[in-house]
């Protein structure tokens, strides 16, 4: 199992390199989902099988320009369950990349809008990878969309995360918790991780 996620992680970091270098001129894209995660040291179950790519909904016709000729489909409204972006996708390498705009998630009494350029993008950590900026959606954004999706697989995880270093993530929380609706269940999760 370990050479096997060996080889993955080598596939997923040429991939990774390969978008960065693609989107080296763009600033406001961050990558999600269990990339992030494992990027940042988050214990994932399996490794990642694809790359989400997230950006407000005005920047999603230069990077679909960027990576057009990898291009499966067209950027499209896509309002599936809880979810709410426009979506499109891109082979890259040994990877399919998600990439997703204007994303929202209504769940449970919770309205969450993800605010990459005005807020997700100043706390993203940065990761240098074969010479290429990669941009990270912070832990605060990957707990909050978790915990709307009903994942304890994963925001547990990241709770543990946010836990140890409090100081760290509690502006952001406190700032997604201040500039979107909320459930009082889901405020209260959110606000047991602040502390």
């Amino acid at each position: 199992m370990e050479v096997e996620w060996q080889i993955q992680s080598n596939a997923l970091s040429e991939s990774l390199t390969k978008l960065a270098r693609h989107l080296e001129d763009e600033q406001d894209w961050l990558i999600g989902g269990s990339c992030s995660l494992w990027l940042q040291g988050v214990q994932v179950h399996q490794p990642p099988r694809d790359i989400d790519i997230y950006m407000d909904e005005q920047d999603i016709g230069n990077v679909h320009n960027k990576l057009n000729y990898m291009a499966l489909d067209t950027p499209r409204l896509d309002t599936s369950g809880i979810y709410k972006s426009i979506l499109s996708h891109y082979e890259i390498g040994n990877y399919t990349a998600e990439l997703v705009g204007g994303f929202e998630v209504r769940s449970g009494g919770s309205h969450y809008c993800v605010n990459i350029r005005g807020l997700l993008k100043q706390e993203a950590p940065t990761l240098q990878m074969n010479g290429h900026h990669l941009y990270l959606m912070p832990l605060a954004h990957e707990y909050v969309f978790n915990l709307l999706r009903d994942r304890p697989d994963r925001y547990v995880p990241i709770a543990e995360v946010l836990k140890n270093n409090a100081n760290k993530h509690r502006a952001l929380l406190l700032e997604i918790l201040q500039s979107n609706r909320w459930s009082k269940a889901h405020r209260a999760s959110i606000l047991d991780v602040i502390g």
